[in-house]
């Protein structure tokens, strides 16, 4: 599948050192959902109602679940173990409790910021994505073409826009559960980003093989001392890409990717 990275280039920014980066390097930078634009993005909401037999054949279906996950944790453990075992922990002073309710909500919104997101669109000729992330038409667009057989870079999954924040039921889902649900979740007014995202357990810069970078778009604005430094660059590292560069239709609101002649 092919998906896109719009990046900046301004000089003298650390945006362009990262930039330079996946041309140099080769790599992808994994940040923290708490540094993306989206104020809704990462927010833990949890549902904590229902009634006590409810919640005690849930929360079984967890344990039973994290068993199948992790079996070296789990071995051996049945569906009727983890009802034995629910029913002696989850009691209705428990459901009721504050404390309890703020510490499960502490601990997946934990786990959900030490997550490292990789946000990607499907389309690279969006007038509001090169504004918002391409230095309003100066910077650049990476291309990439992944199968699902790639490692990590093969796990790239749909975001999913809606109307609505969803409120996710505590007690049926495991932690890792609620986090993927909440963090492939977005308001419908995000829709034309038309993002994919890939999701690891740690922030930092992933590797990828620089045959998976197909090509790279300039914006319609980007300067021709930026083109020629990012063509040296992708020499100089031996990327075998296109060049391609995004043309305004004035008669139609819209922008053309066209290819980009090197003399």
């Amino acid at each position: 599948m092919k998906l896109y990275k719009y990046r900046g280039f301004k000089k003298g920014s650390n945006e362009k050192t990262w930039t330079k980066k996946i041309m140099s390097e080769q790599e992808l930078f994994f940040s923290s959902i708490k540094a993306f634009n989206d104020p809704f993005d990462g927010k833990v909401k949890l549902k904590f109602d229902g009634k006590l037999n409810e919640i005690i054949a849930a929360q079984a279906r967890v344990q039973y679940t994290n068993k199948l996950v992790k079996k070296e944790k789990h071995e051996g453990i049945t569906m009727n173990d983890s009802f034995s075992l629910v029913s002696s922990r989850i009691t209705s002073e428990v459901i009721e409790s504050s404390e309890f309710k703020d510490n499960l909500e502490k601990r997946v919104q934990s786990i959900h910021d030490s997550k490292g997101v990789l946000a990607l669109s499907a389309i690279p000729d969006n007038i509001l994505m090169w504004s918002h992330y391409a230095d309003n038409h100066y910077g650049i667009c990476f291309g990439f073409d992944w199968n699902e057989e790639v490692e990590v870079f093969g796990n790239y999954k749909k975001v999913k826009y809606q109307t609505h924040y969803d409120e996710v039921w505590s007690w049926l889902h495991t932690d890792d559960e609620i986090v993927e649900g909440i963090i492939f979740n977005k308001s419908i007014d995000w829709n034309y980003e038309k993002e994919f995202r890939i999701v690891i357990d740690n922030i930092g810069a992933v590797k990828f093989d620089k045959l998976n970078l197909t090509e790279i778009i300039f914006g319609c604005k980007t300067d021709s001392k930026d083109i020629d430094e990012v063509i040296e660059l992708a020499k100089k590292h031996e990327l075998n890409v296109k060049f391609k560069q995004a043309k305004i239709d004035v008669n139609t609101y819209t922008l053309n990717i066209e290819n980009y002649n090197i003399e």
